[in-house]
């Protein structure tokens, strides 16, 4: 919890300004005459006080799960919601824990978590130890990497969909695990920068930035979602999509490159152009469905959830190109750039 305490400045020596600390901090955090702390401003001109030595980095938060009867899901789910919470250490305790219950789970929290190692476990404890370097991966480089995996799950999926190719269809289903690795990163770190603000400020965003950082890692999210949803569709639909279908995702998929372009290298002209361009994506869809409707017999459903998800897409992009224009402004640090 926040405290606030009010100090005044004093002037000694006729050129050193001077306050005094708090006596429960120094106390709580055992420290005595001599010892030296380090002040840092952030970019707010705000001061923090640490004491020479110590490491955040080195803390390890520990979070324990317990249950009566095991189930895999939800305890996934719990793996991920601790590991977004910026927890270093969870364990899983469960009576009832089958062996390939046990190995259900490590195997899904290894393949979605990235640095997930398990580093305990018998009968009835799984304990997972989250190994991350972030200075290894930038939280502007976990986007980008999302963005550049999901702009091909939506190139292979047009692919598919032409050629009614079953098998590249798996294939994009299974890369939606990889981007959502990267936004479970990003949502952690953004968590963490909440009290360790150099996780931002190393990369030149600033806390007033977090909710459109993870408004644009959410959006990429959203964006695989929906190539994951057409890519399962195809087995049901083979290779009778119509080609208006594809041309209308051939539009989507450069829209959504353009948005990506747009946030990774901060132009604002060419994200205010994508908001534009979507009204014209948003006619086109239109059109087109009204046409099949008039057509189609027994794919009729199939083929209107893809139409659907690629109008998705074309909205998340728009989101991704708002949230570029939104974070520009709020970047105290450079101007705006134009296109």
């Amino acid at each position: 919890m926040q405290s606030k305490t009010t100090r005044r400045i004093q002037l000694t020596g006729g050129s050193t300004y001077i306050i005094s600390l708090p006596k429960n901090w120094v106390r709580q955090l055992s420290l005595k005459p001599g010892d030296e702390v380090d002040v840092i401003q952030d970019s707010n001109l705000r001061l923090l006080l640490v004491p020479k030595g110590t490491s955040q980095d080195g803390r390890q938060n520990r979070a324990v799960i317990t249950c009566e009867n095991l189930r895999p899901n939800f305890a996934v789910r719990e793996f991920i919601a601790y590991y977004m919470a910026g927890y270093t250490i969870v364990s899983l305790i469960c009576a009832k824990m089958k062996a390939e219950d046990r190995t259900a789970i490590k195997d899904t929290v290894r393949k979605r978590l990235l640095g997930a190692e398990v580093v305990e476990e018998d009968s009835t404890n799984l304990t997972v130890q989250f190994l991350v370097n972030e200075k290894d991966l930038p939280i502007s480089r976990a986007i980008n990497r999302a963005a550049a995996i999901s702009q091909n799950m939506l190139k292979d999926t047009l692919d598919a969909l032409r050629t009614g190719d079953i098998e590249v269809a798996r294939e994009v289903q299974e890369r939606d695990d990889e981007v959502d690795r990267f936004y479970f990163y990003v949502a952690r770190q953004l968590t963490l920068s909440i009290t360790s603000f150099e996780i931002l400020e190393e990369e030149g965003y600033n806390a007033t930035q977090i909710v459109d950082i993870y408004s644009a890692a959410k959006s990429v999210e959203r964006i695989a979602d929906h190539a994951h949803r057409i890519s399962s569709l195809i087995p049901e639909i083979g290779g009778a999509v119509p080609e208006s279908v594809v041309k209308v995702g051939e539009r989507v998929l450069e829209l959504y490159k353009e948005a990506s372009s747009s946030f990774i290298n901060g132009k604002r002209e060419t994200a205010n152009r994508i908001i534009e361009e979507d009204r014209e994506i948003a006619e086109l869809h239109r059109t087109v469905m009204s046409s099949l409707l008039k057509e189609l017999g027994e794919l009729r459903a199939p083929i209107l959830f893809v139409l659907d998800s690629f109008r998705r897409i074309s909205r998340y992009s728009v989101d991704l190109a708002e949230t570029t224009i939104n974070l520009l402004a709020k970047n105290k640090d450079s101007p705006i750039q134009g296109s």
